[in-house]
């Protein structure tokens, strides 16, 4: 980093630094940018040299200036965007709100990667149920497993492999039935999905370690609880690192497929009780738990779960970016309306295959969860911020939810505003993720 980036940065909470502020991108990373940008055909003025080059000169300047200003601003309660805020919810909020501001014009979504990195061995590749030429056991357990909405499509969307990320160490078919802390005790292991649109974000440390050790901390000590956070594809690339295009682009329902991978690794490969996983996933990874949610439930491929954690789940991408913008917490937010039209540009597909739901794509229950419950027994929690923008249409996927009449629980942070699973350490709300955990355990233990 240099000293120029540093004074620039050092507030903003890792799971919210772009890599382009903070070191240069690779040549490899550069070539999966561009390529990206070209193969989803979302090419705009700002996507491009010059254009790119001169709205990111424009951010620079309108961040040195605005930055100062509302720094000296927020020094004085009264002029925060909530009074109650400490001066750096208020200030990395600016901050943060202008870094995907900027995210959404140039389209910037950072490369994907099945490189370990510095995760190491916690970073694992993990394929498909994919056919093989000489079995048609492996033949059929594909068509079955890969059905219904989540089945491989005419756009050449299908199953990949994928990376994920285990916390806090390797966790494989041995460790899962040695639990020296509580030999009698089976392992908690939370299947986790990151958000960011289903345009930003990874599965990697930068992104997920405060997430995942609000679940490992408030697990109890000696559960052997393990969190593991796939790499699902994000809609804004061509996902070239799998070969030859890979699966196709990232569109729904690349995401679901690479999650229902991920949870049929758990539990057919590493041998995981079903009943020991708990789905969990911020933003639009609450939309991804809920979309998997359902698809077990409705297809009956693989034995439901343990339990669901939702963290300001993305529960209506039917909702017009007009009437985002016209809500009061808009205010108050990180997240710009622009952001959320970007990811509805890139992750929704033009068409559903035949036999599923029809009607715009958006009102799909499988995209939008708010549009009709999900039949199941399994005990959902969700977390929603007072000041978030959907906070609204969480509210509403509640009242649709709880119409089943299965166990649901809400937990409300009033003053916070959208994901403080993953920003709540950066925004200063480390004390209030900490205790929605603690509550979120305590609702899977039935100790509430």
């Amino acid at each position: 980093m240099t000293p120029a980036t540093a004074n620039v940065t050092f507030l903003i909470p890792p799971a919210l630094q772009f890599p382009s502020l903070t070191k240069p991108l690779t040549n490899k990373q550069q070539t999966s940018f561009d390529f990206s940008i070209k193969t989803m055909g979302r090419v705009t003025i700002w996507t491009r040299q010059p254009g790119f080059f001169v709205y990111t000169v424009y951010s620079v300047v309108r961040a040195l200036i605005k930055l100062p200003c509302l720094m000296l601003m927020y020094t004085i309660p009264r002029f925060r965007p909530i009074r109650d805020w400490t001066f750096q919810q208020a200030f990395v909020r600016a901050m943060t709100r202008l870094l995907f501001e900027y995210a959404s014009v140039v389209r910037f979504s950072p490369a994907q990667s099945l490189d370990p990195g510095k995760e190491k061995d916690r970073f694992v590749t993990i394929e498909p149920f994919e056919a093989q030429a000489d079995s048609n056991k492996h033949n059929q357990q594909q068509e079955t497993i890969y059905t219904g909405i989540a089945k491989p499509n005419a756009n050449g969307i299908r199953p990949v492999a994928i990376g994920g990320t285990w916390f806090p160490a390797p966790f494989n078919r041995e460790s899962n039935q040695m639990n020296t802390l509580a030999p009698n005790r089976p392992r908690r292991v939370f299947l986790h999905f990151h958000g960011g649109a289903y345009v930003l974000f990874d599965c990697r440390d930068r992104d997920m370690a405060f997430g995942a050790s609000l679940l490992l901390q408030a697990s109890p000590r000696d559960s052997g609880a393990a969190v593991f956070c796939p790499q699902y594809r994000l809609a804004f690339h061509s996902h070239s690192y799998n070969g030859g295009g890979g699966g196709g682009g990232g569109q729904f329902p690349a995401a679901l497929q690479d999650a229902i991978t991920s949870y049929a690794h758990l539990v057919r490969r590493l041998g995981v009780d079903a009943r020991d996983v708990v789905l969990s996933g911020d933003s639009a990874g609450g939309n991804l738990a809920l979309a998997l949610l359902r698809h077990l439930e409705e297809t009956k491929v693989l034995p439901r779960p343990g339990g669901v954690l939702l963290w300001s789940p993305w529960t209506d991408l039917s909702v017009d970016v007009g009437e985002l913008i016209a809500r009061a917490e808009d205010k108050w937010d990180i997240v710009p309306p622009r952001l959320v039209e970007w990811a509805l540009r890139v992750f929704l597909p033009e068409v559903l295959d035949d036999g599923v739901e029809g009607g715009r794509v958006c009102d799909n229950a499988y995209i939008s969860p708010v549009k009709r419950g999900i039949q199941t027994e399994v005990p959902i929690w969700v977390q929603v911020g007072g000041k978030e923008i959907i906070a609204k249409d969480i509210l509403k996927w509640v009242e649709v939810q709880e119409q089943t009449g299965h166990r649901l629980r809400v937990y409300e942070i009033p003053n916070a505003p959208h994901d403080m699973f993953m920003a709540g350490e950066g925004l200063g709300f480390v004390k209030e993720s900490r205790e929605a955990a603690e509550d979120a355990i305590r609702f899977l233990d039935r100790r509430e």
